[in-house]
């Protein structure tokens, strides 16, 4: 039978063979792209011949032949000069007069502000009053755009509450062929947007316009079909000087995307989409409200330290900019975060937000946009990914001494699997994750490598391999405890009630007992057949482990039809079944509604950082006091927390992940609660918060000692009492008895030496208390005593059991501790 992987690589191999090139745009979209090329045009053309004033937004006696921008639509462009207004006056407040020359074009200033601004910023967001009292503009659509362009009358992206947050992310590109104004940039902008509260509220759309790098200013706007914001944007402009300013450099800008549009095989249909991935509106679009934002950048927060008259760069801005983007080792100070005042404005929906800030609100409320430049931010990252590949190298040294100290069968059996699992999906998840986010942050590709690179060993040399030692340990004792209940149903099966042996029985062949076990061998012909004497024979074990070597090598097992081979096969496959599946389901989160986002993460992170929580059970069902080694238990748990640590308690992350404090709280009681149960184990017993009946019977190594009259339940083999030396105390009446009331000296055969346990007498309880909670506890943790009542040192025997399940001094099998 062929191998399905090679058929699914002969299958794949044959699907990018024979799977079609590009083919050349059909007639039909032809004629399509060039009625949407002569639109644009068109509106090319408006924008060209037109002055400073000709869109008469107030009365709506100037209107443009422009898609959005005539009276007829019903939009709400009586508004836009009361926005413009309050855009000035944010203006005034940031620059004061010289930022009004600037703006008007009749001072000429340095300003210390940024001149690329791309990067990250993002705050809080208020109604503005200027929208006050407004009633919602009844829009008309069919006469906006063509019907049956939209499924439904529905607007998306409109906000309902009175505040909410935003993010923006600027992209500003240097063009490869200097423009005729290099004091204005075309920008582009990713504008993400929260209502607080309207449940589920957020959106996230793409805006395009200008950067007027003299004054700090930015003027961006949404387009679509029933908007034609890119070829309108000059007339939402603060002066005749930014007016000109705008469209000079659009019309350039503009003029080169229409190029590209008629001589590209597959041209976009509408390159200024609002949509974030830059394609049109899709099958089954709806109506969204349109934005034009106005944004101003606040000076930054130095000066110069000398200022010639007439130079060029008094800030050393220019220069710090360049160090940022092409780093040469220049001792600059750490580079600011940008801080930007925000108005917005939506003509369709009538509504007018502005960022929260002083003056109108405290600075508790709101310090406007802040943010990092894009360069600093990635510095920062890199600075973070280093450190994270620092906590995951710490994570594989304790998981590699971990699997030092468990080296035998008998401390992997105690060890639970699925908290090893837990982790090591953890690790997987996170090798995913640095692996696919260098695909679209090319910046930091090399750092996120080696990280993931990191996590690779994690999950796959040292969990991987830890787990598949657990599962054959831990998978060949369940199938010696199934095959030991079969044998005594059989058993039960083949004994009559009444407890008598069947006469007329066939006896057993005779057993030759080997170290491998017992052979069966056919008797002679002459022999004489054996007759049952009822009596129960007594085979003695191998001094070795009781692990059959067949069962712990499933290399060999297979071949003898053992299954231990198959169960790895199916666990390699479910583990990643469910790490790809977890894995999916996470990406598909990111576009839900910020609630379910948010429940989902703490769901995740509560179910992750649960991985104790198996160790716990396994001890309580075992009966096992300690199965890891505490630096394995606490490190882990303080390696593991730090990440959520900075994501869910540092506000300016470089993820720009929202803050949840008492999520982060709650995550971290609950790890702690478990290690606190852990500790707890180890001391007090695994069962001490367990009822009677709830686990299943195990043996107690540690148990409380009594006299009675046949002294059966006392250890075998008193101490004897040896020469004392001179000035020593007078010694103890009786072979066996310590000088102190109450307490006997026996032998540990595997140091040596003897061992002091305390006696409760028969009927009573012991002076200091011995079989109480408090100090007979402790007392009682310093002995072990087996089935076969032998006594040793707890960490004697405990050293013991690591590497045999077997009484050191009858070889008896032992319970695993």
């Amino acid at each position: 039978m062929a191998n399905p992987r090679v058929i699914f690589i002969i299958v794949l191999l044959l699907f990018l063979l024979f799977s079609p090139d590009p083919q050349q745009p059909s007639l039909g979209q032809q004629f399509e792209l060039d009625q949407i090329l002569g639109r644009e045009r068109v509106a090319l053309d408006v924008l060209s011949s037109s002055k400073y004033g000709d869109f008469d937004a107030l009365n709506g006696t100037r209107n443009l032949n422009l898609t959005g921008l005539r009276s007829e639509y019903g939009y709400a462009w009586g508004l836009l000069d009361k926005v413009k207004d309050r855009a000035k006056e944010q203006v005034a407040g940031v620059l004061g007069n010289v930022g009004l020359g600037v703006l008007n074009g009749t001072a000429e200033e340095e300003l210390p502000l940024y001149r690329n601004v791309t990067g990250y910023i993002g705050g809080k967001w208020a109604r503005s009053k200027v929208a006050e009292g407004l009633l919602t503009p009844q829009l008309k659509l069919s006469a906006v755009a063509p019907e049956g362009t939209y499924v439904t009358q529905e607007y998306n992206r409109n906000l309902t509450g009175h505040e909410g947050k935003v993010r923006l992310k600027f992209r500003e590109k240097e063009r490869a062929v200097k423009a005729s104004n290099d004091s204005v940039k075309d920008i582009s902008a990713t504008l993400t947007i929260w209502d607080d509260e309207s449940y589920g509220d957020w959106w996230e759309m793409a805006l395009h316009g200008v950067h007027f790098r003299d004054f700090g200013g930015m003027l961006l706007t949404s387009t679509s079909e029933k908007f034609a914001g890119i070829f309108a944007l000059p007339h939402f402009a603060l002066s005749n000087h930014t007016y000109a300013q705008a469209q000079q450099v659009l019309n350039e800008t503009l003029r080169e995307t229409i190029q590209k549009q008629a001589t590209s095989l597959n041209a976009n249909t509408n390159p200024w989409s609002s949509s974030p991935q830059g394609a049109g509106e899709g099958l089954f679009s709806v109506p969204h409200c349109e934005y034009i934002v106005w944004l101003q950048q606040h000076p930054l927060p130095f000066r110069s330290q000398t200022k010639a008259a007439g130079e060029k760069d008094p800030y050393h801005l220019e220069m710090l900019e360049h160090e940022l983007r092409f780093p040469t080792g220049y001792p600059f100070l750490a580079a600011p975060q940008m801080t930007m005042s925000m108005v917005a404005f939506s003509p369709d929906c009538g509504f007018v937000i502005e960022s929260k800030g002083p003056p109108n609100y405290a600075p508790q409320e709101g310090l406007h946009l802040q943010g990092p430049k894009l360069e600093s931010l990635i510095k920062a990252g890199r600075i973070h990914i280093l450190f994270f590949a620092c906590l995951l190298g710490g994570q594989i040294m304790l998981l590699v001494r971990q699997m030092k100290e468990a080296s035998t069968p008998s401390t992997r059996s105690r060890i639970s699997f699925y908290t090893i699992a837990i982790q090591a999906m953890g690790d997987g998840f996170v090798q995913l994750a640095f692996i696919s986010v260098p695909l679209f942050a090319e910046a930091t590709s090399l750092t996120m490598l080696a990280t993931a690179f990191f996590a690779f060993l994690s999950v796959t040399f040292f969990g991987m391999r830890f787990l598949m030692d657990i599962w054959t340990v831990q998978s060949t004792e369940r199938r010696r405890q199934e095959r030991q209940q079969a044998t005594s149903a059989r058993s039960n099966t083949a004994t009559p009630p009444n407890g008598q042996s069947n006469a007329q029985a066939t006896p057993a062949p005779a057993s030759v007992i080997t170290a491998a076990g017992a052979d069966t061998l056919p008797l002679p012909v002459t022999a004489a057949r054996a007759v049952s004497s009822g009596a129960t024979p007594i085979i003695l074990p191998s001094d070795q482990d009781e692990l059959d070597t067949a069962e712990t090598n499933p290399t060999t097992a297979d071949a003898g039809g053992n299954p231990t081979r198959r169960e790895l096969g199916a666990l390699y496959t479910r583990f990643y079944l469910i790490l790809f599946g977890t894995v999916i389901l996470s990406v598909h989160a990111t576009s839900w509604p910020i609630p379910l986002r948010s429940a989902y993460t703490n769901l995740m992170s509560f179910l992750y950082f649960s991985f104790w929580i198996p160790q716990i059970y396994r001890n309580v069902m075992r009966n096992c006091r300690k199965a890891l080694r505490w630096e394995f238990v606490v490190g882990q748990s303080v390696l593991r927390l730090l990440p959520f640590a900075y994501f869910y308690g540092v506000r300016d992350n470089v993820l720009f992940v929202e803050n949840d404090r008492h999520a982060l709280l709650g995550l971290l009681g609950w790890v702690w609660l478990q290690v606190l149960a852990l500790v707890s184990q180890e001391l007090l017993g695994p069962r001490f918060f367990v009822r009677e009946g709830w686990a299943p019977p195990a043996y107690d190594y540690h148990p409380v000692l009594r006299e009675d009259e046949e002294g059966a339940s006392l250890p075998i083999g008193f101490a004897q009492a040896g020469d004392e030396e001179p000035g020593s105390p007078p010694a103890a009446s009786k072979p066996g008895e310590s000088r102190d009331k109450g307490k006997r000296v026996y032998d540990c055969a595997i140091c040596m030496h003897t061992i002091e346990v305390p006696i409760v007498p028969a009927g009573g309880v012991a002076a200091d208390g011995s079989a109480g909670m408090g100090a007979g506890l402790l007392a009682r943790r310093a002995y072990m005593v087996t089935p076969c009542r032998h006594i040793f040192h707890s960490p004697c025997l405990e050293g013991w059991m690591r590497y045999r399940l077997q009484c050191p001094i009858c070889r008896e099998v032992l319970p695993p501790l």
